[in-house]
């Protein structure tokens, strides 16, 4: 994966070429004093003004218990938001102007990863600070900010400089069962996905031809040979027959999650078909029926060649390219995986506990519970 690459997929680069394929959204610069925000690691604190007031008035009852506020403000322990009014006034109008509400996002991610932090659950946002509170909360949305191109082959000699802005798109309610990801290797649509892999949907198994070759006509007919890259990753949704919305473009690489394809499996699947077509258009080999070997579709190592009789095998390889790309769903429960966006709303201690990322706490909960177990039988 090359910085460029990254950098094709950014939202800026590629919208305005095919906006008429997907949602309608407003791009809006980060000013970079909104950037300086966004990057700050101190306390979570919302701009001022981002928020509105609210409508009720307090009664005595509420007054008596705000006197601990009160006197907290008057010692001088509350934090004050940025001002960032103007910015937040565009936000409040890009907003009104997609009908209300809106889905943000950076260039590259959106703060899925933040959903637990809103008090809809949900990255439907109606004011800036809906806005604000989900970015400044979303790890995705830090990543962006500081290290996109991390995975990068070239990232130590090319010299990267990005411009950031906030995304705000027409808020769309999307069942996930229609959600795929499609992963494209030189020019080839290689495998499709199911996006939601914490569940499974019957109806995606009762109607996965009409689905895949929705999906197909629609990459060829808007994507194919309109995107500047050879390998990439496309995200569309797919509501009912006939109709497919281009939703994002993500980098090919470990940066995006594979979800039911695994990297090394993505990146064999395009030497499979060559392979496969290979054998097909070599109808002058002189070559014994022993010696000719294909790669296996599951497995694409060489470990696991196998020989083949050429005009019987010609037709399996035919049938295996024109059946491509492979479609990959979860038809009932025994292939569901977790939510890999669970784990943000927890405590990181808990993270690392359940993920044995940091034995250290483990060992440290194990002696405390000893120690309170030794005093508990001295008295």
């Amino acid at each position: 994966m090359k910085v460029q690459d990254v950098l094709s997929c950014s939202f800026p680069s590629w919208y305005d070429k095919f906006k008429k394929c997907t949602i309608k959204s407003i791009l809006l610069p980060l000013t970079p004093e909104v950037l300086a925000y966004m990057q700050d690691n101190g306390t979570l604190v919302l701009p001022e003004g981002s928020q509105p007031e609210p409508t009720y008035k307090r009664n005595t009852q509420e007054e008596e218990d705000t006197e601990d506020w009160d006197l907290c403000e008057t010692s001088g322990c509350v934090v004050q938001g940025p001002k960032l009014e103007e910015y937040s006034t565009k936000i409040r109008d890009a907003i009104k102007k997609l009908g209300g509400s809106a889905f943000p996002k950076l260039n590259w991610s959106s703060p899925k990863d933040a959903t637990w932090i809103a008090l809809n659950s949900s990255l439907r946002c109606y004011t800036p600070g809906d806005v604000y509170l989900l970015l400044k909360s979303s790890n995705f949305v830090t990543h962006d900010l500081t290290t996109p191109f991390k995975d990068c082959d070239d990232v130590d000699v090319a010299d990267p400089s990005v411009d950031y802005c906030l995304v705000l798109r027409r808020w769309m309610e999307i069942n996930p069962a229609y959600e795929f990801r499609c992963f494209v290797r030189n020019k080839e649509l290689v495998g499709i996905s199911q996006r939601d892999i914490s569940q499974g949907y019957s109806c995606v198994g009762g109607d996965q031809v009409n689905i895949r070759n929705d999906i197909i006509s629609f990459w060829r007919e808007n994507i194919d040979d309109r995107f500047p890259l050879h390998d990439y990753v496309v995200d569309v949704y797919r509501p009912v027959k006939d109709h497919v919305i281009l939703l994002d473009f993500n980098p090919f690489g470990e940066t995006t999650d594979g979800l039911l394809f695994s990297w090394p499996e993505l990146k064999g699947l395009e030497d499979f078909r060559e392979c496969l077509s290979r054998v097909i258009g070599d109808e002058t080999s002189e070559e014994p029926e022993d010696n000719i070997q294909y790669h296996n579709e599951r497995n694409v190592t060489d470990s696991n060649l196998q020989s083949y009789s050429p005009q019987r095998d010609k037709l399996i390889c035919s049938s295996l390219i024109e059946n491509s790309p492979e479609f990959r769903f979860i038809s009932d429960a025994t292939g569901v995986q977790p939510s890999p966006h669970k784990k943000y709303g927890l405590p990181m201690d808990i993270v690392d506990l359940s993920t044995i990322q940091d034995p250290k706490k483990l060992i440290d909960i194990i002696q405390m519970k000893v120690q309170i177990e030794d005093d508990d039988s001295l008295e």
